[in-house]
Formats: structure tokens, sequence, C-alpha cells
């Protein structure tokens, strides 16, 4: 589940309060980089002994080729399945710090709308360098992708995979120009309905994928919906993604026959990792939401 996020500005004001270098020496032969939150981080030039509290960054490690340094993840890190050889240490909001301690990281990725503040500052404390990562669009996310293989040693892999981001960009972009633009509901859950707001990843992936987003903006990112906020939004497409136990989250819409998506078949199914993960299956998700929304055949 994907926790209530607070206004960006709030965001930037605790994260703001964090710009403190934990205590000590800065360590031998290490790199001093600004993370997404405004941090200055000395890490070690090519850590070897990454703890990642992020299932992104999780992927993105792996997919730099550096799964062997990768010495700890959550217990919601799920890709690749090699990841889940790896130690858990709890989850991304609330990890256990003596878990992470114990397995001596050199670095440890943290994420601003999941990590909390407190659990950084005590990583820091203990001398553990943490780089946070924030990713709110396509574009943080190719962002991201270049800063931790900068970051890790691994420059040139993180420019492949920032530059095939922005590639299926590129395609998508060409793919749906000149289209009309359908209003769209992005469901992150159904039971209860949380959909996806303005401001987020998933609302830039609508927008990059040639439709608008028909949640109006509000206090939430991701608010909880009750029927009639539904039928009073009546999207043109409704995207939901399946779970463990929910194989057809799209039957809980088709109890209402009178939405135009209902009535016209536009209720379809997403990969929910591709679209709420800014990693490098980011692509997939931005051209999977660009076929739900237009034709199957609108990308090759």
């Amino acid at each position: 589940m994907i926790r209530m996020l607070t206004p960006a500005v709030r965001f930037v004001a605790v994260w703001g309060a964090l710009v403190v270098l934990g205590p000590g020496l800065p360590r031998a032969e290490a790199a001093s980089w600004v993370d997404a939150v405004g941090r200055r981080v000395d890490v070690p030039n090519a850590p070897a002994r990454i703890v990642s509290l992020v299932p992104s960054v999780t992927e993105t490690l792996f997919a730099l080729g550096l799964g062997e340094r990768v010495v700890g993840v959550t217990e919601f890190c799920t890709y690749p399945p090699e990841a889940a050889s790896r130690p858990r240490v709890g989850s991304y909001a609330a990890p256990s710090l003596e878990a992470v301690a114990a397995l001596v990281p050199d670095l440890v990725f943290a994420s601003a709308d999941m990590t909390r503040p407190t659990a950084v500052s005590r990583l820091e404390s203990l001398g553990i360098p943490v780089y946070v990562v924030y990713p709110r669009s396509v574009a943080d996310t190719a962002r991201m992708l270049r800063a931790i293989g900068a970051v890790t040693g691994a420059p040139e892999a993180g420019e492949r995979l920032a530059a095939e981001l922005e590639a299926a960009v590129m395609r998508v972009e060409a793919a749906v120009s000149g289209r009309a633009r359908p209003r769209v509901l992005l469901c992150v859950m159904v039971q209860p309905l949380v959909v996806t707001g303005p401001g987020t990843l998933a609302d830039d992936l609508i927008t990059t994928a040639g439709g608008q987003n028909c949640v109006p903006p509000g206090p939430a990112a991701y608010p909880t919906w009750g029927p009639e906020a539904v039928l009073a939004a009546d999207p043109d497409v409704i995207l939901v993604s399946p779970h463990p136990g929910q194989p057809d989250p799209g039957a809980v819409f088709r109890r209402w026959p009178e939405l135009r998506a209902v009535a016209q078949g536009r209720v379809r199914a997403v990969e929910t990792d591709w679209v709420h993960r800014p990693g490098p299956r980011l692509a997939r998700g931005l051209e999977a939401v660009a076929r739900a929304l237009h034709r199957p055949e609108v990308l090759p």
C-alpha cells in the first residue's frame, strides 16, 4: 500500500532540517554528493555494501549490475527475484535500524516519501551515509537513475538506464501526438478505492501517455474515493492493477454500468509495479498506459 503523501512544501521543510552531516571525520576516498532533497552526503567511492530501503532503488541497483553489492533490502523489495535472497531489514517506512547497522553498510538509500526523517537522522548519527531519492515524475526518475549510477561508481550504466527511459518517452509522445486525450482514473487499489491525484508519478505517466487525470487537486496525493466521486468524475478510461487475492479489480466498477468507461469496455489492467515504482521498468509502464488509453497498436 502506498502511504498518503504530505504536500511537497512540507516535505522540503521536514527534510531540510536534516541537512547536517553525521559526526566523525570524512571517510577516506569519499565523494560528496547532493541528494534529491538537497542534503550533502559523503559516499565512499564505489560503495561495496549497500542497503536499499526503496523497492525501486533495489531494482535499479540490480539493473546497474550491482546486485552483489546489495547486502540488505526491505520486505517490499520484490524485484528482481534475486532480491529475495538478501537480508530483510523491515519496512521502508520504519526499518529496523539495528538490522541495518548490523549489515555494516557503507551506503544506505532512502526515500523522502517513504522513509521517516528520524530514521535517516539516526542512521547518520551512526556514521552511515544515507542518500535520499525523491522522484515525482518520469523526468525525475531518469535523473534518479543517473544519480544512483554516479553515486555507486557505475555512471555509464546509470546513463544507459536513463537514456532507455527517455527514449521510451520520445516514442510514446510521438505515438500519441494529435490524439484525443481521454480522462483517466488510475487506481492504486480498489478496496478501499485509492486513486492517483495530481503531482504524483502516475499522474505524470497519464499526461505523458496522452491522457488527462480526472482526479482534481486536493490535500492528499492519493485520495480515497467513494461511489459518488467515481460517478461524478465519469472517466473515459479506468486503470486498475491486479493484486494477490484480487485478480479482477475491474469487477468493482462493473457494479456501475452507467460509467462511461464500463459501458465502452475501457476498464483496463496495468502492472502496478510498472506505474508506481520509479525505476527501470517505468518505460514499460508508460507504454502500457499509452496502449490502455488509446489503441493497443498505438505502439509497435
